[in-house]
């Protein structure tokens, strides 16, 4: 009875992901009220980031798991956010292992789970042995994988991102050349140069929404909220994928604006953003933000009502942020243009 209600629990793969290998520990699955396995003494093993690293991996954890007697395709696998790195790696595991339904994990969940086991040391195999603790722990299930497109959106608009913060520093650095002609010179070139590469990254934004009917017909929606315009939108789509995946509060969280309270006995009391998820995302909302005060009548109400409440101007200047990612979502899950009544409308409510 003992053996058959430990053959219910999965066996766990932790893998830990570099650039052209990867490391894996596997958990084999405890009884109710034994102890956790010793995280060092779990078998490991180090595999080339590669198909044939994947199939060997496949073959070594069918001989551990058939040595301590499970069976079927008792196995889940779990590492951590590498971005290219691990979802390739995830890619493979799937066509090879598919009932492992590898998961990518939150690295902050990750981060804060393996802290919480005070190990003395930190390699890549002990971190592996600690994914794969953590995947017989918290037993986390795969999230839905994002459409195709809109991970090219994402890549593209972070991409975009990054050209214009070398080229703000590119210009920065032009104004501090003082006489230096020669100097001068190459860097105009160099800024030439960046701002044509922004140019190109621009229009493959556009190819690839218009590539998308779902994209085009969601960006149609998205930029008829006033303050919002294409890069705005291109990078909430790319950052989020598509936006009936997620309720208003869901989104919130997700974007990182949402507020994180902090409270404890009766001296410490207040509030502050999560900054959770992606930087890019806030960072695009923050400046949909300032054009949404200045141009949208209803918006800058929104925000000077804030004010009059003794917020301060970022908290208020958040909540406006938050309000108009609610709004893009609402305009595009209900396939509705901007209302300026938009308080009235049910379509917050969704």
């Amino acid at each position: 009875m003992r053996i058959e209600s430990k053959q219910l629990l999965p066996a766990w793969n932790g893998i830990d992901v570099a650039k052209e290998t990867f490391d894996s520990a596997l958990y084999m699955p405890v009884e109710p009220g034994q102890a956790p396995r010793d995280i060092m003494s779990l078998p490991k093993k180090t595999f080339a980031r590669t198909l044939e690293g994947v199939k060997e991996f496949h073959d070594w954890s069918f001989q551990v798991r058939d040595k301590a007697g499970l069976e079927g395709g008792n196995m889940r696998i779990v590492m951590e956010a590498t971005g290219r790195y691990s979802k390739e790696l995830a890619g493979w595991l799937n066509a090879e292992m598919p009932f492992t339904r590898p998961v990518i994990e939150d690295p902050r969940a990750v981060k804060d789970f393996i802290k919480s086991l005070k190990l003395r040391n930190k390699t890549d195999r002990i971190d592996a042995g600690a994914l794969a603790r953590y995947g017989a722990e918290r037993m986390p299930e795969p999230s839905e994988d994002m459409p195709e497109e809109y991970q090219y959106l994402r890549e593209f608009t972070r991409q975009r991102e990054a050209l214009k913060d070398q080229l703000t520093a590119a210009r920065a650095r032009l104004t501090e050349m003082g006489e230096f002609k020669k100097m001068i010179k190459i860097q105009q070139a160099v800024i030439k140069s960046m701002e044509q590469a922004v140019a190109k990254m621009e229009l493959e934004i556009k190819r690839c929404i218009n590539d998308s009917e779902e994209l085009r017909k969601s960006l149609k929606y998205a930029v008829t909220v006033p303050g919002v315009a294409l890069i705005v939108s291109a990078t909430v789509l790319g950052e989020c994928g598509p936006l009936y995946r997620h309720t208003s509060r869901q989104l919130g969280s997700y974007s990182g604006i949402a507020p994180q309270i902090r409270q404890s006995g009766t001296s410490v009391c207040g509030s502050k953003i999560s900054k959770r998820g992606s930087g890019n995302l806030r960072r695009v909302l923050y400046m949909a933000s300032i054009a949404a005060i200045d141009h949208n009548p209803e918006m800058k109400m929104f925000y000077n009502r804030l004010i009059a409440k003794v917020k301060k101007p970022l908290q208020a200047r958040c909540a406006v942020m938050r309000k108009l990612l609610i709004l893009i979502r609402a305009v595009v899950v209900n396939e509705t243009e901007y209302d300026k009544n938009f308080a009235k409308k049910s379509i917050l409510k969704t």
